[in-house]
């Protein structure tokens, strides 16, 4: 999708967002030029519900038929909290997830591979540190492809007897 539909997008999403109280977590563009999904995640600080999702897509439905953010397409919207694996549209996001797993696809391999994992470290301006398999890595934002959170279970504490 090209920079040009992104900021149409946004321009119709974003005032819808706030005016419902809502913060606009991020757009994850279809894949096909002519359509696909077109995913907007939103959030508060006390989580989004169903019911939020449910009206903004109410919302968006409508502007979208009126200025068709894909000309000659088709598309599905789905309007979504970022949920548990959030993924990240930005690097400033992370910040407040250091010590957290998060895993990442880059463009281009780093060590013959493009896929990796690890404990976020820190975020440096546009630079993310990872913790993956005994070793720091450094990663540019803009060698990213995708990066999201990964949810791992707390272990359930243990109770010693007395």
């Amino acid at each position: 999708m090209s920079d040009k539909q992104y900021q149409r997008i946004l321009d119709l999403v974003e005032p819808l967002v706030h005016s419902l109280g809502l913060t606009l977590w991020g757009i994850e563009m279809p894949s096909a030029p002519k359509g696909g999904t077109l995913r907007i995640y939103v959030d508060t600080a006390q989580g989004v519900t169903i019911g939020q999702c449910r009206t903004l897509s109410k919302h968006l439905s409508l502007v979208f038929d009126v200025d068709d953010p894909f000309p000659g397409g088709s598309y599905t919207l789905e309007v979504s909290s970022p949920g548990l694996e959030r993924p990240f549209f930005e690097p400033g996001q992370l910040d407040g997830y250091q010590g957290r797993k998060i895993a990442l696809t880059l463009k281009a391999p780093v060590n013959n591979r493009k896929k990796w994992q690890g404990k976020l470290v820190r975020v440096s301006g546009d630079n993310i540190t990872l913790q993956a398999e005994d070793q720091e890595m450094v990663v540019s934002w803009n060698q990213i492809i995708r990066v999201h959170l990964i949810h791992e279970e707390p272990v359930p504490s243990r109770k010693q007897k007395k």
